[in-house]
C-alpha cells in the first residue's frame, strides 16, 4: 500500500521534478523512474514511475491529492503499484505497462546530444588545424 504507480509523464519530467512534487505528501523511500533498456527509444523515458514512501498513509494522501493533477500539461494517473494498468501490445504476449510519448528528447537527452555533437565538431576543427600545421611545416622544410 506504501507503493504507488505514476502515469501518464510528460517525457521532459525527471526524477528530481517528480522528488519535488511527491516529497510534499510524506517522506519518500524509494523513487523507480524507468527507462528504455533497448531498442530505438533506449536510454529514453518509459512514461511512468513508481514512488514508495515510508508509510501507508503518506501514500494514500499522495494518491487522493495528485491524482489528476497537471504536471507540464498533463494530468498525472496515480495508483496504487499493484493496479498499475498493463499494455498487452509489443512483443509476444508479455504484458507490458504503458508507455506515453517516450520516443520524444527529454531536455537532458538534448543537452546531451547537444554537447556531443559540439565535442565532435571541436575534434573534426582540431584535426583540420593539426593537417595544415603538418603541411605548412613540410612547405619550410
Amino acid at each position: 500500500r506504501e507503493r504507488l504507480y505514476v502515469g501518464n509523464l510528460h517525457p521532459s519530467v525527471d526524477e528530481y521534478t517528480l522528488l519535488q512534487l511527491f516529497i510534499k505528501y510524506g517522506k519518500v523511500a524509494k523513487l523507480d523512474f524507468l527507462f528504455h533498456k533497448s531498442g530505438p527509444l533506449k536510454g529514453k523515458p518509459r512514461g511512468y514511475a513508481f514512488i514508495e514512501y515510508s508509510n501507508a498513509n503518506d501514500a494514500e494522501r499522495a494518491l487522493v491529492s495528485a491524482h489528476d493533477k497537471l504536471l507540464r500539461g498533463r494530468k498525472l494517473v496515480i495508483t496504487h503499484a499493484h493496479q498499475a494498468p498493463l499494455d498487452h501490445a509489443g512483443f509476444g504476449s508479455r504484458p507490458r505497462r504503458v508507455v506515453n510519448d517516450a520516443g520524444k528528447p527529454t531536455t537532458l537527452s538534448l543537452l546531451k546530444s547537444a554537447s556531443s555533437g559540439r565535442a565532435e565538431a571541436t575534434q573534426a576543427k582540431i584535426a583540420k588545424m593539426e593537417a595544415k600545421l603538418r603541411q605548412m611545416e613540410q612547405v619550410s622544410a
